[in-house]
């Protein structure tokens, strides 16, 4: 049997200016993507360093998110000659500043898509839920379309809210970049500065964006390196293009990584056997890779007893494994959810999560940690609180860097810098004494900072305050900014600890993990919860893909036309969980049929009898 050609030898041949070839890494979880993106540019700016700094070219690399870009930029020590940035930045840099030619697309845009939501009303059945959302996105549709051409200058940020009528929104920005960078002169734009683009996790890269990258590198195929590395088993958001890997052309490089540098054997196999039913791809354990332990434990399904059931089965794989850091408690183990909502219900944030996350259009601010509105807590109120606890020195320095009250502006011109000085003093003594052995709620932070200044309150968190907190269902609105204000008016009703622990919970100090906030994340001992009913989700689902339940006819006539479906999502899912053990795994599966589960598991092939105990 031939061996294959090592896959980094590989991408150094395809990174060459004089001829460039592009590239598709087959990169599968813990086979060591991140260490070949960053050693194929160190070899190539080995190469190139010098025609590159003449002719003032940039290597270019996409990340999914911004801790992945800091962590590439940190292992290539910032070095000029290479731009990283996530995608939407990536995007927004390529077209900022065509503010005629965005105007242009944007009054098709919103003509066609108002055009779409007068159909959707034209056949509404009466006045409903849907009817009255249907009718406030076209209203403000219509007036963006008319604000549209008094926009000298457009404006977006990749992390802000990008509120007004000159800010574009995220879908903007990526509908405008893909339009824009497949048709002359942005192409040439982008090839002349950027001879090499490597995008990682490119199975999630937006499909719009993608077809245009391809159609990129096929007009400009002589002088351009596309590199696409990721793994389409651990595609988890739907916006990626489909199958990928048949898109890309057949004279494209397609080396592959088929050496799993993280997982036990024991885990290898089982997500090999996930696996097979999608694709051919299988990877290896490192020769010397310990044999490493799985357990599936399924348990029926019972409201409120989750947390006790699982402490049992840490102590039963501390047993097994002769671990005693599996007893240590949640900090001994990660714990891996299906949804975030299971995470705040767990950590005890649900209060002030669950309204916030009925809000569409706020639910990724709040998922990522960038919602303004919660910013004001997270960047200023906690590490105040903290600096505190430490001594006053460093509390001085924080409410310094943090306060509006003592911005340069502010102070240059104050008609008295001492009173404004005192005055952000007194506000941080009025806050400081709101957590005195005390809990407050959050409308009470609130009116602190209003009142003293000390932070600036975002406009629609203090129309909340302005209205009051309220326990009410929402209304049935479809105007965005009432949803938003209800919504707030709902969180300052909950005590400001859950804010703690949301906090804890976005900076990933905490014991619990989301699936889609793990890929490229390791952890010793890993508990992947399996729960449909408490998830209630229905992207997915693993009673189906177990074999518990029966799969819908729209599921199976999907993945029999090779589209994506519940089964197909739910694969991933678990490939990506199980995938982060290094040493051992356990997998709690709740089901109201915890025998079924075993046996659909065993005849599968992903466990052996003994691997699966019911409860």
């Amino acid at each position: 049997m031939t061996a294959l050609p090592d896959a980094d030898e590989v991408i150094q041949q395809c990174l060459d200016l004089d001829n460039p070839r592009s590239f598709f890494l087959y990169a599968g979880a813990g086979s060591g993507k991140t260490y070949s993106l960053v050693e194929a540019v160190r070899g190539f700016k080995r190469r190139a360093h010098e025609q590159l700094t003449v002719e003032g070219r940039q290597i270019a690399i996409i990340t999914y998110t911004n801790a992945a870009a800091e962590e590439v930029m940190r292992r290539l020590e910032h070095d000029p000659l290479v731009w990283v940035s996530t995608i939407h930045s990536f995007a927004w840099e390529m077209i900022k500043g065509f503010n005629d030619d965005i105007r242009a697309w944007l009054r098709v845009k919103l003509a066609k898509d108002i055009d779409e939501l007068e159909r959707k009303l034209s056949k509404a059945k009466g006045d409903n839920k849907t009817s009255r959302a249907n009718k406030a996105e076209r209203d403000r549709k219509i007036k963006r379309l008319d604000n549209v051409e008094h926009v000298i200058d457009f404006t977006y940020s990749p992390t802000g809210e990008n509120r007004g009528h000159h800010a574009l929104n995220h879908s903007d920005v990526i509908g405008l970049a893909a339009a824009f960078i497949q048709q002359r002169p942005l192409l040439d734009v982008l090839v002349d500065k950027h001879p090499v683009l490597l995008i990682d996790e490119s199975q999630d890269t937006m499909a719009a964006l993608m077809d245009a990258f391809l159609v990129v590198q096929a007009q400009a195929s002589d002088r351009f390196c596309l590199g696409l590395l990721g793994d389409t088993m651990q595609s988890i958001y739907g916006h990626g293009k489909q199958h990928l890997d048949s898109a890309v052309p057949p004279d494209w490089a397609k080396p592959e990584k088929i050496y799993n540098r993280r997982c036990p054997v024991r885990v290898v196999e089982l997500i090999n056997a996930i696996r097979a039913q999608v694709d051919k791809h299988q990877q290896k354990p490192l020769d010397d890779a310990p044999a490493g332990t799985v357990r599936m434990y399924c348990v029926r399904s019972q409201p409120a007893s989750t947390f006790e059931v699982e402490n049992q089965i840490a102590n039963c794989m501390a047993d097994l494994t002769h671990d005693p850091a599996w007893k240590t408690g949640m900090d001994g183990r990660k714990t891996l959810i299906l949804e975030h909502k299971m995470a705040s219900r767990r950590m005890g944030f649900d209060d002030m999560f669950v309204p916030l996350y009925q809000v569409e259009h706020l639910r990724t601010g709040l998922l990522d940690g960038t919602l303004s509105a919660l910013r004001v807590f997270l960047d200023g109120v906690i590490p105040i609180i903290q600096a505190a606890q430490i001594d006053s020195f460093q509390l001085m320095e924080v409410v310094r860097l943090r306060s509006s009250l003592l911005s340069q502006e502010r102070l240059a011109t104050a008609p008295d810098q001492i009173t404004t000085i005192d005055q952000a003093r007194a506000g941080t003594q009025d806050l400081l004494a709101l957590f005195v052995d005390n809990d407050p709620l959050i409308q009470d932070v609130v009116g602190v900072l209003l009142r003293t200044q000390l932070l600036v309150v975002p406009e629609r968190l203090q129309a909340a305050f302005e209205m009051g907190a309220t326990t009410a269902d929402f209304p049935e609105s479809g105007d965005r900014e009432v949803l938003e204000v209800h919504a707030y008016r709902l969180l300052i009703g909950s005590p400001f600890s859950q804010l703690n622990a949301y906090a804890k919970y976005c900076s990933e100090l905490s014991p619990y993990g989301t699936h889609q906030g793990v890929k490229g994340l390791e952890f010793p001992r890993v508990m992947v919860i399996i729960d449909d009913e408490e998830a209630a989700g229905f992207l997915w689902s693993y009673e189906k893909a177990l074999g518990v339940k029966l799969p819908s006819s729209a599921d199976l006539q999907k993945e029999a036309e090779g589209a994506d479906n519940a089964l197909t999502r739910t694969r991933r899912l678990l490939y990506v969980t199980c995938s982060r053990a290094q040493e051992s795994l356990a997998v709690v599966f709740y089901t109201q049929n915890p025998e079924a589960a075993r046996q659909s598991v065993i005849k599968a092939g992903w466990l052996r009898e003994e691997e699966i105990e019911v409860l």
